[in-house]
């Protein structure tokens, strides 16, 4: 008998008919376990600390651009629309993630736009999904060996460096956590009664909740619950089936339940840019290629990278496929030997399979079909069988005489010092977003998303001549690909080639007329022509596609402030500051209340600007101005110094200070 602290006692399960004792040595006591599987989840990955976000690679937009992260007020937006629906029009899609944007605003009201805060976060993420990892295991195997083998081993893969050295990729590791969390919960929900049964199916509901506001892959949860319930169960022999669907029928109320709900708010599950129309049968034989490149991946981690290209498999003799095949074979004898062996241990085979069957569909994957973010939640079921197999191993080894178990301490240090080699030197990769694609592009030279996204982090340095090189490159391997003819446009524009600028841009629009982007930037390049009207109609375009898109408030409402139009102006900036309070919006109010002589509404406006930044010697300088206005010369020469310093370099600031001073 299992006696656990709540003064339960449970069986230990039978293998090959007999019972197992539990496995803990005073050694193993306590809670040294949990100590070291920490150390091994965080020290590998300190190096993240250091990393930029990755600009490019989504942690711009969702983060740094998105209205929803920055405050509190869109809370209503954030649980009912898209998690790209901040954008507009141009921005539909059918990814539904409130848990990573409530999380990344939690963050943002902890550490601002401090790409330190949000890795820290995802570090402290992966180190409580190997603890719940440890926990559900020995729970799972009642044998503290295997589940400290099977986190060991999740803590150290190198196939999970994408997970947590991008920002981004957050979603993996909350529905993972989530997921073992759940489980746990409904391996609770089987072995108490009364009031604690109550309490673990209360538990259950809400962690499974929160696994599918993570991401849809938690759905997988429902079909391995079932499958656990009539197959491995220890009292499956004892229980009704009523009792069975007891157990595990809240999974799938609410999995119905947020299937309706997801699909009334923002569609069906499926990616709706898809680019891989594939038939039934090209999918059928390019899931096994995509099974074959998996699973290799998960024993031999050696290339990995952030992009890999996919090909599409058409015909059964091709190699990918005949991998695949063979890989299949292989899990399925794995599979056969482990339930003769070790029932238990061959639920990870079941976990494996059954949560990387979904990403196995190129037709809803979208663009990036093959990635290793996609390994962290099927790598439990991996990790669940590797763990049991090294436990398995040190007790046979412990049986012989002789250097044994030496051998399989050394053999398990040796692959160690490898996982956490190769993490280190992965995690560089994420450094910034120009190592990220140069790297990414070292073994992928002809795809062109890749150099596409190189152009965009050159944009982002400022180094124009070669964001102009990469995005003509994308364009010669794929002439159809649209985002680089609105980037061209926007560099263009921005070095006064007038000319070619409105040829791209309007050759976006046309293909994409719903991309607010390219509005915006056409209507920069007629502003800058001095075609206002026109500017002001690409403008409102702009507005009415991406209502929250503050920046884009934020254009119409200067050419109305500079056109002397300051009541449209004002609610230009207004929708800015509610969509999100920025600087910009808040000293534009400021001058908007100056220009009208209301000095007390554009002392209000500048403090409010200095709320969300002191140093914005705008709103320094203007202040001192209203307060020299007012008669408060100490205040306004304290405002103006400050402007001075923020601004050392400004000639309008230091010869009002020097009037001032006289």
């Amino acid at each position: 008998m299992i006696s656990y602290g709540d003064g339960s006692e449970i069986p230990a399960p039978a293998v090959n008919g007999a019972n197992l004792p539990r496995r803990a040595t005073p050694f193993l006591a306590g809670a040294w376990p949990l100590v070291v599987l920490l150390t091994l989840a965080t020290l590998p990955y300190v190096g993240i600390l250091r990393n930029d976000f990755a600009y490019v690679y989504d942690d711009k937009a969702q983060i740094i651009d998105n209205p929803y992260v920055h405050s509190f007020g869109h809370l209503r937006e954030t649980l009912t629309t898209s998690v790209w629906s901040y954008a507009g029009a141009g921005g539909v899609t059918h990814y539904y993630r409130p848990a990573m944007t409530i999380g990344f605003l939690l963050c943002y009201q902890l550490f601002g736009p401090l790409a330190y805060g949000f890795h820290l976060t995802s570090l402290l993420l992966h180190a409580a999904v190997v603890a719940m990892l440890f926990l559900f295991a020995e729970r799972l195997f009642r044998d503290r060996g295997a589940a400290l083998g099977a986190a060991g081993l999740f803590a150290l893969h190198p196939v999970h460096v994408e997970s947590v050295a991008w920002i981004s990729a957050v979603t993996d590791l909350e529905v993972t956590f989530f997921s073992v969390l759940t489980f746990w919960c409904f391996l609770q929900v089987g072995e108490q009664r009364g009031r604690r049964q109550v309490w673990a199916q209360s538990a259950l509901a809400v962690s499974f909740l929160m696994a599918l506001l993570s991401k849809e892959l938690a759905l997988t949860l429902p079909l391995l619950a079932v499958i656990y319930e009539h197959f491995y169960r220890d009292d499956r022999a004892e229980t009704t089936c009523a009792q069975k669907v007891g157990r595990y029928g809240a999974l799938w109320l609410l999995s119905m339940g947020y299937l309706l709900v997801r699909v009334h708010l923002v569609g069906s599950l499926a990616h709706p840019m898809g680019m891989h129309p594939l038939t039934l049968i090209a999918t059928i034989y390019s899931a096994l290629a995509l099974l074959g490149q998996y699973i290799f991946k998960l024993l031999w981690p050696a290339h990995l990278s952030a992009f890999y290209v996919f090909q599409a498999s058409t015909n059964p003799l091709e190699a990918p496929v005949l991998e695949g095949v063979a890989a299949l074979i292989l899990c399925l004898v794995v599979f056969g030997v482990m339930v003769r062996k070790a029932r238990p241990a061959s639920f990870g085979l079941v976990w494996l399979l059954g949560t990387l069957a979904p990403v196995l569909n190129a037709r809803w994957m979208g663009p990036y079909v093959l990635a290793d973010r996609y390994f962290y939640l099927p790598s439990v079921g991996f990790c669940l069988v590797a763990g049991w197999a090294g436990a398995a191993l040190w007790r046979a080894a412990s049986e012989r005489q002789g250097a044994w178990r030496w051998a399989v301490v050394a053999g398990a240090s040796i692959v160690a010092a490898l996982c956490v080699l190769r993490i280190v030197t992965r995690i560089p990769d994420w450094r910034d977003d120009v190592t990220l694609f140069s790297r990414a592009l070292a073994t992928e030279p002809d795809e062109f998303v890749l150099h596409d996204a190189l152009g965009d982090a050159y944009w982002i340095r400022g180094e124009e001549a070669l964001a102009e090189h990469e995005w003509k490159e994308t364009l010669r391997i794929n002439p159809s690909f649209i985002r680089p003819v609105n980037a061209l446009g926007a560099l263009c524009g921005k070095q006064r080639r007038y000319g070619e600028a409105v040829a791209y841009l309007q050759r976006a629009i046309l293909l994409i007329p719903a991309d607010a982007d390219a509005h915006l930037n056409l209507g920069a390049v007629y502003a800058e022509m001095g075609s206002l009207d026109r500017a002001e109609e690409q403008f409102r375009t702009a507005v009415s596609l991406a209502p929250l898109n503050f920046a884009a408030h934020n254009v119409l409402g200067k050419l109305y402030f500079d056109s002397g139009r300051l009541n449209e102006a004002e609610e230009q900036f207004r929708e800015s500051v509610a969509s999100d309070r920025n600087l910009a919006a808040l000293d534009y109010l400021g001058y908007i209340c100056q220009r009208r002589g209301d000095s007390a509404r554009a002392e209000e406006a500048f403090k409010e600007a200095l709320a969300l930044d002191g140093t914005d010697s705008h709103a320094l300088f203007n202040l001192g101005l209203v307060y020299a206005a007012t008669g408060r010369n100490a205040q306004a020469l304290e405002e103006m110094q400050a402007a001075l310093a923020a601004d050392p370099d400004n000639p309008e600031i230091r010869s009002a200070l020097e009037k001032l001073r006289r």
